[in-house]
C-alpha cells in the first residue's frame, strides 16, 4: 500500500463522515488513472467510510476499473454493478451535482454499446446551475476535466 492510500485510510477513519475535501482527490486522481492499485486502493478505503458519497463514489470506480479488466464478461459485470450503485444514488438526490459530474465522466469516455449516453446534457445543465454553490475542490476537478470534455467547456467554469 503506499502512502498516500494509508493516509487517505487514516483520514477517513478518523472522521466520522470524512470531510468533502478528504474524500474527494483520492476519488478524482484514480478516476483520471489506468492504474488498477490505485483504484483498488481508493475502492479499499471506501469500504469503511460513513461518507453518504459511498455508494456514488464505488460505483463510479468500479464503472472506471472495468475498462481496465482484460475479460470481456468480467468488464461487464463490474461495470453493471458500478452503474447499479451510482444510479440508486443519483436517485436518493437526483440534484447532486457530484454525482451527476461523476455520471457525465463515465457517459462520456464508456463505449457505445454500453448504451450509459443517454443522460449527459441533463447532467451537464445540473452541473452548470450548481457550480457556483459546489465546494472548491470539486470546481477545480470539473474545471480541469471541462479541458477534455465534449459537452462541458473550460470557459463555463471561468468564475
Amino acid at each position: 500500500m503506499n502512502l498516500k492510500v494509508f493516509c487517505l485510510l487514516i483520514i477517513g477513519f478518523a472522521v466520522t463522515r470524512p470531510a468533502f475535501s478528504v474524500v474527494l482527490p483520492g476519488i478524482y486522481d484514480a478516476m483520471q488513472s489506468d492504474d488498477t492499485a490505485k483504484i483498488n486502493g481508493v475502492l479499499s478505503g471506501l469500504e469503511n467510510s460513513t461518507a453518504k458519497e459511498k455508494s456514488a463514489y464505488k460505483g463510479t470506480l468500479l464503472m472506471k476499473k472495468s475498462g481496465l479488466l482484460k475479460s470481456g464478461m468480467e468488464k461487464l459485470s463490474m461495470f453493471k454493478e458500478g452503474r447499479k450503485l451510482l444510479e440508486a444514488s443519483i436517485k436518493q438526490d437526483s440534484l447532486n451535482a457530484e454525482y451527476r459530474f461523476l455520471r457525465l465522466m463515465i457517459q462520456e469516455n464508456v463505449p457505445d454499446f454500453l448504451n450509459y449516453h443517454s443522460k449527459k446534457e441533463a447532467d451537464a445543465k445540473v452541473i452548470r446551475e450548481s457550480y457556483a454553490q459546489l465546494p472548491a475542490p470539486l470546481k477545480e476537478a470539473i474545471k480541469k476535466y471541462s479541458k477534455n470534455s465534449y459537452i462541458l467547456k473550460p470557459e463555463e467554469f471561468q468564475k
